[in-house]
């Protein structure tokens, strides 16, 4: 199926240079025929952040389009949405200043402007109403906060409305065939999310019923982005802080459930940010981590290798290019795998996969001895999925709890969490 994407992304850069290059040999009578087309590309290329590759052509050709279309009086809406198919509208002041106001008989057209400029203008706005817990100075803190600032990760658009119900049944639900019993303290939760980034998991937390979440992150562009998401769904009971994993000690609240999830294994030590969020976990809460497989990433330590030896900076013109060349990287199959990961079809998504600027990666009895340390108990994975596979290789593993067994599993079955281990634990009473 990815590999279909592959193809299709491949297409729909050809297609997107045809359309380009058509515009300057003056065949626009064709392009118009094609005009609801291009502005749906637009969207899908601002969507993925103009992951496409761009030839030196291109890029001159679009220089020389943007500076027509900022110097003609009148509004070509072609043009417009041709550009929009490789820079985002947003990024010149006067193309937004020129259709901020403007209103076109085309609906897609609009959506695009809508998009394109008065999204991203209402979440500069929403900057201004975001608080900051403390200033960030941990030097590799500050790097991921300046990678996320330059690429909000994930970028979405729509979410399926889950049910609301209480935390204990959503709880439950994931952890199964695992099963904890209900007691009172969860009608009314304090949930914090601990590197929330553009809140697609807090999309999910807000079924919680009666909850009232504190979403964090080191980005403040990430937590407009979220904001402004949030708030069309209606959801009120959501404050939004920017700060440190390593600062939120400065809250003094307790918190009695806590979610971070690809967060920890981005920081310079992750276990001292483990440590603060225990610290701010009430004794009765349930924890939610999500961390880097060291076995299921092997073709990822492969890739960041390569990029290393090819000198690819983090940047989205190398980003780009880099991609482009592990496409065509047809002999390493180590490396071509990673062309089948969802991750590799954004430009902040790529960003995060292969050029973070900090990565660690665990392996299941690291994570056991952690959680002993730490007085944790494992309450259970999140995929059902992987445990019902599970399941018939260790049928008395009855609640699929047994990190040993665990470990067994992920030698044998290398690419099991190929996202990252996500799990929930609690402190042992």
């Amino acid at each position: 199926m990815l590999r279909n994407t592959s193809n299709t992304l491949k297409l729909l850069t050809k297609i997107r240079k045809e359309i380009l290059f058509s515009l300057e040999n003056s065949k626009r009578n064709i392009l118009n025929e094609y005009f609801n087309f291009i502005i749906s590309l637009a969207e899908q290329s601002f969507l993925n952040e103009y992951v496409f590759f761009q030839s030196e052509d291109e890029i001159n050709f679009i220089n020389h389009l943007e500076k027509k279309i900022l110097n003609n009086i009148e509004t070509n809406e072609l043009e417009i949405a041709i550009l929009g198919c490789y820079i985002p509208l947003h990024n010149s002041k006067s193309i937004k200043n020129k259709l901020l106001n403007y209103t076109s008989k085309s609906v897609l057209f609009n959506d695009m402007i809508e998009m394109q400029i008065k999204e991203p203008l209402k979440e500069t706005t929403l900057k201004n109403s975001i608080k900051s817990i403390e200033i960030i100075f941990d030097d590799v803190s500050k790097k991921v906060r300046d990678q996320y600032e330059e690429n909000p990760y994930p970028r979405w658009r729509y979410i399926n409305k889950g049910i609301i119900s209480n935390f204990l049944l959503q709880l439950n639900n994931e952890i199964k065939p695992n099963n904890i019993e209900f007691n009172n303290k969860f009608f009314n939760p304090n949930v914090l999310i601990a590197g929330c980034g553009t809140g697609k998991q807090l999309a999910t937390a807000i079924c919680y019923q009666n909850s009232n979440i504190v979403g964090v992150d080191l980005s403040l562009t990430s937590l407009a982005y979220a904001k402004r998401k949030i708030e069309e769904t209606g959801y009120k009971n959501i404050e939004f802080l920017q700060g440190d994993i390593l600062h939120l000690k400065n809250l003094n609240r307790k918190f009695d459930v806590i979610e971070c999830v690809g967060v920890l294994h981005h920081m310079k030590e992750p276990l001292e940010g483990l440590k603060v969020l225990l610290d701010l976990l009430e004794p009765h809460g349930f924890l939610k981590l999500g961390l880097y497989s060291e076995i299921s990433r092997q073709h990822i330590v492969r890739v960041r290798e390569f990029i290393k030896k090819k000198k690819f900076n983090n940047n989205v013109k190398d980003i780009r290019n880099c991609r482009e060349t592990i496409i065509n990287q047809n002999d390493d199959q180590l490396l071509q795998k990673v062309i089948h990961n969802y991750d590799f079809y954004s430009t902040s998504s790529t960003r995060d996969l292969i050029f973070h600027v900090q990565e660690h990666r665990f392996t299941i009895p690291e994570i056991s001895k952690i959680l002993k340390n730490l007085n944790l108990e494992f309450l259970g994975f999140t995929n059902s999925f992987i445990k019902k596979k599970f399941s018939k290789f260790f049928p008395n593993d009855k609640k699929n709890i047994s990190l040993d067994n665990w470990n067994q599993f992920e030698v044998s079955n290398p690419d099991t969490f190929a996202n990252m281990y996500q799990f929930w634990v609690r402190k042992i009473q």
